[in-house]
């Protein structure tokens, strides 16, 4: 009875190892997600220092990136440069979050599943007569802050 069983067992595991090796193996990396911006958003955006006009801000915006740059008296510095394909070393996802918040028609736009000081909130409105795109922050006494970047 024991034998029985052995030899039974051993068919079964036989079995499972032989439709094992036929199974196709998965890659080493699974396919990431791609983050796209909004329609609304792309373009280039910029915005002129109201105190020093030699101070100026572009926002370039496509389809998969996030690029912000700072001019200071003609030096450039690049501060963000997120993109929607490229993989995060820290997780299976792209670079750039964007998250629709419901009921504030604003979108949240952050490196993905990491606190940043480039975190934004952002809306697409009408400004002077111009289409803008407006960043929501505050300052630390809780004072709204507003910055308007106009299309170029």
């Amino acid at each position: 009875m024991k034998t029985k069983l052995l030899i039974s067992m051993m068919a079964v595991l036989a079995g499972l190892l032989m439709g094992g090796a036929a199974m196709p193996t998965a890659t080493a990396e699974a396919k990431i997600h791609y983050t796209t911006m909004p329609k609304s958003f792309k373009g280039t955006w910029v915005n002129v220092d109201d105190e020093d006009p030699a101070i100026t801000h572009t926002l370039k915006i496509t389809k998969y990136v996030y690029h912000y740059q700072s001019y200071y008296h003609g030096r450039k510095d690049t501060l963000v440069n997120w993109s929607g394909k490229k993989k995060s070393h820290y997780y299976n996802h792209s670079d750039l979050s964007v998250k629709k918040e419901k009921h504030a028609g604003t979108w949240r736009i952050s490196w993905y599943r990491m606190n940043s000081i480039f975190d934004e909130t952002i809306r697409k409105v009408n400004h002077k007569g111009k289409p803008a795109l407006v960043f929501l922050d505050h300052f630390g006494d809780g004072t709204p802050q507003r910055t308007y970047f106009y299309k170029k």
